[in-house]
């Protein structure tokens, strides 16, 4: 498990630091937002801790930027820490995706137990299925492509995290029917036609993905 640290004040980075290495956390460190983004792109960390007073990166939230894009930073818990916030400013980050929120002065033994029972949380609860630009969040049932939500209807939906599970499998119509609708298959019957061809047109990114079994049904390309 990797954690990112984002503080100007180089004493707390290195006393959360030592915190987690202490239990076997990978650690990466910034300064600052900005540095945070870049070393959270490459790295992909779990758990991301950042002072609160950090957030605002040329007029733009660091926690929305990293939830509106899960294809570049992933998904990682994110705990806000603050010394003097408005509880205004500290509503808004977890209105906006903190998962949690810890007052200053840290108390390393706090903060690792909050990240352990949240990281637990999320690894059982909050999955994400990602298939080259589209991120699938089956909880919220969220479709979105490059950080865009998409309008999907539920059997759009159904059909496009069908194909995603079955990536490299040639579905059948009646496979198709059947698993996810739980409609028996007619001969001539279209509606899954109908209902790719709307998913080709919808989502630009995958739309050569889909490839058609002449005479079977479907199947998803990696």
């Amino acid at each position: 498990m990797e954690v990112l640290i984002v503080d100007s004040d180089l004493k707390i980075q290195q006393l959360i630091a030592y915190s987690f290495e202490k239990y076997g956390f990978k650690v990466k460190m910034a300064l600052n937002g900005l540095e945070g983004l870049k070393v959270l792109k490459k790295y992909k960390s779990d758990i991301v801790i950042i002072d609160i007073e950090l957030l605002n990166i040329d007029d733009k939230n660091f926690i929305k930027i990293i939830r509106d894009l899960p294809c570049e930073y992933g998904n990682p818990i994110i705990i806000v820490t603050s010394l003097k916030s408005e509880i205004e400013d500290i509503l808004i980050s977890l209105e906006i995706g903190a998962n949690d929120h810890i007052k200053k002065p840290l108390d390393p033994r706090e903060i690792i137990l909050r990240a352990k029972k949240l990281l637990n949380g999320n690894i059982m609860k909050n999955i994400l299925y990602v298939f080259k630009d589209i991120v699938i969040d089956d909880e919220r049932h969220l479709v979105t492509e490059n950080g865009k939500e998409l309008e999907l209807s539920k059997k759009e939906y159904d059909l496009l995290f069908f194909l995603l599970k079955n990536q490299e499998i040639a579905l059948s119509r009646k496979v198709i029917l059947d698993k996810i609708w739980n409609v028996t298959y007619q001969k001539g019957d279209r509606s899954v036609d109908t209902y790719i061809f709307k998913l080709r047109k919808k989502i630009k990114s995958i739309s050569q993905s889909i490839d058609t079994i002449k005479g079977l049904g479907y199947k998803l390309k990696k």
